[in-house]
């Protein structure tokens, strides 16, 4: 969201090395597809089903027809436990452009792709699933995909640049009017939904820490 509607959230305009940094890190789409059954067709102690293809090798990140192979991007699933509280559950994670092309699709569309993956992979032509969930985190309006990653020509400055609340602290005008929070602004844990709230954490304390400043003795232990 910051990448498409920067220019149009901030007056004046961010600092150039943020707005640099900003269109550096790379952001994606990783969606979930659940899946639920009737019965399990995995082996009781399976945790993690993964797909090898054939051909695999000729998958590359621009796919000619995405329409036709955006489900050998589905990598593979997670078996959801317990089994006594969500029953017979799988995840299937998919990411990329073959990812936002499946957000485009009906949920019929979608549940139609899947259970013939499963039923090519296992050889058994009666698995049908009895309903499936998916998220679509590319076109949530809010959101414009699902986290960020260091893409090439990314460095750490970049995330430090991210973290940084303005306005700069050289400047003389009052501190700490815009703050910076998200998993992209962690050095370590980007890309995580613990990174998104640890720097939660962070710019709160850092607002406790300035509003404390005239009274240091009723600061509060930070989280972090």
């Amino acid at each position: 969201y910051l990448k498409r509607h920067h220019s149009s959230l901030f007056q004046p305009p961010l600092p150039l090395h943020k707005l640099h940094s900003i269109q550096r890190l790379g952001f994606g789409t990783n969606n979930k597809i659940f899946v639920e059954f009737d019965t399990p067709w995995w082996d009781a102690d399976c945790d993690v089903i993964q797909l090898v293809w054939e051909d695999e090798d000729a998958l590359v990140d621009q796919v000619p027809d995405v329409q036709r192979s955006w489900i050998k991007k589905l990598f593979g699933f997670t078996v959801v436990q317990p089994t006594e509280r969500y029953g017979h559950l799988v995840c299937g994670w998919i990411a990329g452009h073959e990812s936002e092309h499946m957000e485009t699709l009906s949920e019929q569309e979608v549940m139609h792709a899947v259970t013939q993956l499963i039923r090519r992979f296992t050889g058994n032509p009666s698995i049908t699933p009895r309903r499936i969930l998916r998220s679509q985190w590319f076109h949530d309006p809010w959101t414009n995909g699902s986290y960020s990653h260091l893409a090439t020509g990314c460095s750490e400055q970049d995330l430090k640049n991210m973290m940084e609340p303005l306005p700069l602290n050289e400047s003389k005008a009052r501190p700490l009017q815009v703050l910076f929070a998200g998993e992209a602004t962690h050095l370590c844990y980007f890309s995580t939904v613990h990174g998104a709230l640890l720097t939660g954490w962070r710019e709160a304390d850092r607002l406790i820490s300035h509003y404390s400043s005239s009274n240091p003795s009723a600061r509060p232990t930070s989280k972090l």
